[in-house]
């Protein structure tokens, strides 16, 4: 067992066998992962997340390609954001449930009127039809990043996987962010596919601190996938396996055309 900062990091490995199927549950400093004996209720916890004031994050939950349990549609139906007293200070409920592979939840670490909440403890639950996925996050304040040293956690039952990010969008032009090591970053941006304008990251590195975990994504506006030119947004998504700064810088244009791009969104990161 290491301390590292304010983290105590330990893991567990075990295999419960439940309907047939092995459930996997890897968990480290207050993270956890259960399934009911009937292998359709869960309790997922992730703890060791520390994010800067005033940041917002990017939530989905992640089924690998196998599937050795809980294989049917899997919905969300609604999150909270919840500070350490047990209140509520976002909610949201969908009136139509989301599909997990199409879910993607979004919070600003903000109260109603913008001023970002203060440092302490916080809970992101996410609610689904086979139980509840929450992320144990602590706010603090950028000065105090470099104090926590390095900590990544997961816990995944039956192939899913809740997943947290450091969301960033046009709002986070010319900004200055720092994450840590193990730490994940979305990058969030809109856009038309159809109008054959792509986002790009146009910086290269022969090495990078944050380096892309897949290939870039589109997601048409939800709602309104058969809408014709409605419109939606680009996702890539990134994990800190490096100490260190690296630049980005996004250009929005069409990839055929040598004319300068349509929109362009710069922004620094350092890797505590």
């Amino acid at each position: 067992m290491e301390k590292l900062g304010l983290l105590v990091v330990g893991v567990v490995v075990c295999g419960l066998v439940v309907a047939g199927g092995l459930v996997d549950a890897r968990s480290g400093a207050a993270s956890s992962a259960t399934v009911g004996s009937d292998s359709t209720h869960v309790d997922v916890s992730i703890g060791g997340f520390v994010f800067e004031q005033g940041a917002r994050l990017a939530v989905e939950i992640v089924r690998d390609d196998s599937c050795a349990c809980l294989c049917d549609r899997i919905d969300v139906t609604g999150f909270a954001l919840i500070d350490a007293g047990g209140e509520e200070l976002v909610r949201e409920t969908y009136g139509e449930p989301v599909e997990i592979t199409e879910w993607l939840g979004r919070v600003a670490l903000v109260d109603g009127a913008g001023t970002p909440l203060p440092s302490g403890a916080y809970t992101f639950r996410v609610e689904t039809s086979i139980g509840a996925f929450s992320a144990n996050i602590e706010i603090v304040s950028t000065s105090s990043m470099s104090g926590l040293g390095r900590f990544a956690s997961s816990a995944t039952v039956c192939g899913l996987d809740l997943r947290v990010y450091r969301l960033v969008s046009e709002e986070d032009q010319g900004a200055m962010l720092t994450v840590r090591r193990g730490d994940r970053l979305m990058v969030a941006l809109e856009g038309n596919a159809t109008t054959g304008y792509a986002w790009a990251n146009t910086l290269v590195y022969e090495y990078a601190v944050l380096r892309e975990t897949e290939e870039s994504e589109y997601r048409e506006t939800p709602h309104a996938p058969n809408l014709v030119g409605s419109g939606g947004e680009f996702l890539f998504r990134y994990k800190a396996i490096d100490i260190g700064p690296q630049a980005f810088r996004f250009a929005y244009q069409r990839p055929w055309e040598s004319v300068e791009p349509a929109e362009i969104v710069e922004f620094d990161a350092t890797v505590q």
